[in-house]
Formats: C-alpha cells, sequence, structure tokens
C-alpha cells in the first residue's frame, strides 16, 4: 500500500519539481535555488485546490502512475532541470527516448482509435511484444546501457509479480507522460543538432596542418 501511494504521486511531483526548477534556471543558475523552487512548488500544489481538492491531488488523478523507464526518464529531467545538466548527448539517452518515442508511435495512435487494429492487446497475450522487448534488452545489454536494462528487469518483473494493477505488459514499459517527454527531447536533439555540426567543424579546420 505504501509502495502503491508514493507511485501513484511520483508522476506528479517529479513534474511540478522539474517544472519549478526550470522556470527558476531562467533567472538563476545556481543549483540550490532552483531545488528550493521545486521543493516550494510541491508546497504550493498541495495547498492551492481545484474544485474541492488540492492542486497536487488534481494531477495526481489526472496522470497515470509512472512505468518503469517513465519514472527514470523524469528523475532525470528532474536532475537537469535542478543542475541544468544535459543528457542529449549521451548515447543511452538517445537510445532510450528513441525506444520510448518509437514504442508510443506503436501504441497509442492504436490504443485511441486512430488506427483499425488496437495494439494495446499486445500486452495482454502473444509473444511480439515480450520478443521486442527481449531485443531492446539484449541490445542495451550488448552496449552496456546500465540503467536502460535495469529500467527493463523492473518493469519486467513488476509485470511478472503483478506488482502494479494492470495486467497489461505496455503499462510497465511505458507511460503517456514518458512518451511525451521522450517526444520533447528528441525534438530540442533535432533542434541542437545543427548548432553542434557548427561548433565541431571549426574544430576540425583549425586543427595544425602537417608540414
Amino acid at each position: 500500500m505504501i509502495a502503491n501511494f508514493l507511485l501513484d504521486r511520483t508522476s506528479a511531483a517529479l513534474i511540478i519539481f522539474a517544472v519549478m526548477a526550470a522556470l527558476t534556471g531562467i533567472a538563476t543558475m545556481k543549483p540550490a535555488a532552483r531545488i528550493g523552487a521545486g521543493l516550494a512548488g510541491l508546497i504550493l500544489a498541495a495547498c492551492l485546490t481545484i474544485s474541492g481538492r488540492s492542486l497536487f491531488g488534481w494531477l495526481v488523478s489526472a496522470i497515470e502512475r509512472p512505468s518503469a523507464p517513465g519514472l527514470l526518464l523524469m528523475i532525470m529531467f528532474a536532475i537537469s532541470a535542478a543542475t541544468e545538466r544535459s543528457y542529449q548527448s549521451v548515447p543511452e539517452f538517445r537510445f532510450g527516448t528513441a525506444t520510448l518515442m518509437l514504442a508510443g508511435l506503436g501504441l497509442y495512435p492504436g490504443a485511441t482509435g486512430i488506427l483499425n487494429y488496437d495494439t494495446y492487446v499486445l500486452g495482454y497475450s502473444g509473444y511480439l511484444l515480450p520478443l521486442l522487448l527481449a531485443a531492446t534488452l539484449g541490445y542495451a545489454i550488448y552496449r552496456r546501457y546500465v540503467f536502460i536494462v535495469l529500467a527493463l528487469n523492473v518493469a519486467i518483473l513488476g509485470f511478472l509479480l503483478s506488482a502494479g494493477r494492470s495486467l497489461n505488459l505496455w503499462d510497465y514499459v511505458i507511460d503517456p507522460v514518458a512518451w511525451l517527454l521522450a517526444i520533447g527531447s528528441w525534438a530540442a536533439i533535432a533542434i541542437n543538432l545543427p548548432r553542434c555540426k557548427l561548433v565541431a567543424t571549426p574544430s576540425r579546420l583549425a586543427a595544425p596542418q602537417p608540414s
């Protein structure tokens, strides 16, 4: 019961903390100020009321509990907002967010009725989704992506032990918030990619030429 209580509120808490820390980062570069703003945002959200309940409680009811990979991604976003540390150039981060983005593109259009086939049913039975997870896990092990391996193992173990309320494997490996964060991550990567190339090009041109 304690684990369920905490997990149900984790997404909302991390989102509020990250948003307040990121907004504070516009005015100051100090991590202590960002962390303080994030914690103050959580207190403020618990005090403000919407329709008879706190803003924090309203957000908890509006957002699903995180999947294991989604929880890892939100923690990274909270750390990034508090410390201004960017993970965009880290190969493991790129692979993980790309995998979440593609998984969401395969799941949510069908699950919301945009496609004729509901891909959500793949999480109840069959071998396609487990095989895709096994392939992803095998590649992550090969590349030594420790955090991705850990997150996937926690997700699979949680499903096998029925640790959550859902009986669908999809709910343990991806959630809507993680999908949106993954899309936003790759939008930022795509925007910054030309800038990185421009920075890298002069450095190569400035290299000393052999005589």
